[in-house]
């Protein structure tokens, strides 16, 4: 593959965008958390939720489905202009399907009477969604631009924000803040997509033969969004807007750092989906393996570091209105490992084209948390909802891995799990009693973060664990390198 870009470089920009997708809601949310209060909150994270199912019914499935496929035509650019056209088309029509049930439900359902102006102000990255692309931008590997797109109009929603969002009135400011990043992101990316392909060309298209396949990933996006957003959704019609206000401050940080981790594999699907296709065996396995490990060193001492910094960190994003969060926040922590896994045994499914398996795993998934959380929301509120998604995603990684079983037969990997269990181990002990010192919130997250990485890598360091000295040495060698080349 003559023009097949470095997937260092693609991981690196990967990671810079999730790094500003962390660091943008830790400026934005705690400014509007403590304007909006958990009611506010509450009430713009219910419509959110609600439109986000009919978001998935515009995409259709399309964006894995189109990054797998396109990203093995990449090198043609006539096939992949004809093969554009056909996935517009589709998501075209999905749109407007998308809309008449949206428009039904928000003027039949009287839950959402009082939501409707809400409503209808998030609905536009319904519309929004066909011009959106990234699965383009994917296949071609290019992360740079989607990068520097996504900071750019992030800045510009910072703006918006702190000119527009100043007192509890201004809650509908905040919502259109919200769709602004997304829907500008979306428009760049129609106009830019015409460096790649050629849209507007009078031809034949042949859309039945993506129909199986998209309503394959279709039935997927739409169980996974189902039981992700379903928390949010049912805490809305079964409790109150300020008990939705404490779930959206308890999982907005995990949330986050989730969406880190599950960016970088996102790079993996077009380079596993060449090597399936070169049928290139061995570097498909091997990548596997190294991706793995590399998630559990890096996702296992998060779970236990925000864990244990839990309150500081709460208190400091969203501010003392929002201490009951910290429950749910604690028992949601361990998806971060949980999800971060499943993303990325994903991958390798869809490149091999087992894309049924997580349709499978997805609506186990699906189904229970749904029971979880009609016997646990009513009862234990934010916490229930928090429970019900910990056992839902623990199911669908369980499952995934069962088809995958033959990746984890490499005693490497495990030899790198149990000492990342025990570096861990060691991090929480050390964290644990250095937050204990200080009382100012700052100081206990910058002692624990600090006291953290430091007891963790010196851990992995004495173990001589593979992954971390092997990253540790390129990283090393780039430095002095670079600094000898100059």
């Amino acid at each position: 593959m003559s023009n097949q870009k470095s997937l260092k470089k693609n991981a690196f920009f990967a990671f810079i965008k999730a790094f500003m997708n962390l660091a943008f809601p830790l400026i934005t949310f705690p400014y509007a958390s403590r304007i909006l209060n958990p009611d506010g909150i509450g009430k713009i994270n219910f419509a959110n939720s609600v439109v986000a199912f009919f978001v998935t019914i515009g995409l259709l499935g399309t964006n894995s489905y189109a990054a797998r496929e396109a990203a093995k035509i990449r090198e043609d650019q006539a096939k992949l202009s004809q093969f554009s056209r056909e996935i517009l088309c589709i998501n075209l029509f999905s749109t407007c399907i998308s809309y008449i049930f949206f428009f039904f439900l928000i003027f039949t359902v009287p839950k959402f009477s009082d939501y409707i102006v809400l409503l209808l102000i998030c609905s536009t990255k319904i519309l929004f969604t066909i011009f959106g692309m990234d699965w383009l931008y994917t296949a071609t590997e290019e992360f740079k631009y989607i990068t520097i797109r996504s900071i750019i109009f992030q800045l510009l929603s910072l703006i918006f924000l702190f000119v527009f969002v100043h007192t509890p009135e201004d809650l509908y400011w905040y919502a259109a803040f919200g769709i602004f990043s997304a829907v500008g992101s979306n428009i760049c990316n129609f106009i830019n997509s015409r460096n790649y392909i050629t849209i507007f060309q009078k031809c034949r298209l042949e859309i039945k033969k993506h129909l199986k396949p998209i309503f394959i990933f279709f039935g997927m996006t739409l169980v996974t969004n189902i039981y992700t957003v379903l928390d949010t959704t049912m805490l809305g019609f079964l409790t109150t807007d300020t008990e939705v206000g404490y779930y959206s401050a308890a999982t907005k940080i995990v949330k986050m750092v989730i969406g880190m981790l599950t960016a970088v594999s996102a790079i993996l699907l077009p380079r596993l989906s060449y090597h399936a296709e070169k049928e290139q065996f061995s570097a498909f396995s091997s990548l596997i393996e190294k991706s793995i490990s590399i998630f559990w060193m890096i996702s296992i001492p998060i779970c236990v570091g925000l864990f244990l910094l839990a309150e500081p960190v709460l208190l400091l994003f969203s501010g003392g209105n929002f201490i009951n969060a910290l429950e749910p926040m604690r028992i949601i922590t361990p998806i971060i490992f949980i999800i971060s896994t499943a993303s990325l045994l994903g991958s390798p499914l869809s490149a091999m084209r087992k894309e049924k398996i997580s349709l499978i795993a997805v609506c186990i998934g699906a189904g229970i948390n749904l029971i979880c959380n009609v016997l646990l929301i009513p009862k234990y509120g934010a916490s229930g909802a928090a429970v019900g998604t910990v056992i839902a995603e623990s199911s669908v990684t369980l499952f995934q891995a069962f088809f995958l079983a033959t990746y984890f037969r490499n005693k490497r990997i495990w030899s790198n799990f149990i000492q990342i269990i025990f570096a861990t181990f060691i991090m929480g002990i050390c964290v644990y009693f250095s937050t204990r010192i200080s009382v100012s919130i700052i100081i206990r997250i910058i002692t624990g973060f600090v006291t953290g990485i430091f007891s963790y890598a010196t851990i992995l360091l004495l173990l001589k664990n593979y992954y971390f000295c092997d990253t540790l040495k390129k990283l090393l060698e780039k430095i002095y390198g670079g600094k000898r080349n100059a």
